[in-house]
């Protein structure tokens, strides 16, 4: 008798299983995070960048720091530089989505290659480095972050 009262308090939950088990899980995009080697406050991070994607990494930063950023390709690459309360995502066709607000003169207009300034709050500053104007080929860079 046990069993069927069992069976039974547990039957409504049936439909709902299927429904969490169905949901895909919208993963975000590669990141990686930038580290400083131990007496820097520099480091030079490598990368190739798509057209139409972004390589996406975070810094972590207190206020008051002054954060540099630059970097150098042979195309035409720029980066911007969001603050803490950004959201990244996978967008439909894979790409990041990154909403929120930049730190001035490093927006997704200004097409910065450097940029100095300093940190207005804790936290980890995401850093997303693309191609100016699409580009047709990917392409190889070099960023630079210090924090003083």
């Amino acid at each position: 008798m046990k069993r069927r009262l069992v069976l039974i308090a547990l039957s409504p939950l049936a439909p709902f299983a299927g429904s969490a088990v169905a949901q895909s899980v919208n993963s975000l995009p590669a990141t990686s995070t930038i580290t400083f080697p131990p007496g820097s406050n520099s480091s030079v991070v490598t990368g190739q960048v798509a057209p139409g994607n972004r390589a996406v990494y975070f810094v972590t930063a207190k206020a008051g720091q002054t954060l540099m950023v630059s970097v150098t390709a042979a195309a035409a690459v720029a980066f911007q530089v969001f603050k803490p309360n950004t959201t990244l995502a996978n967008g439909a066709d894979g790409t990041p989505v990154i909403t929120g607000p930049t730190l001035p003169d490093a927006g997704p207009s200004d097409n910065a290659k450097a940029w100095i300034g300093a940190i207005p709050q804790d936290g980890s500053y995401l850093i997303a480095v693309g191609l100016v104007g699409g580009g047709s080929a990917p392409a190889p860079f070099s960023l630079t972050v210090s924090l003083q």
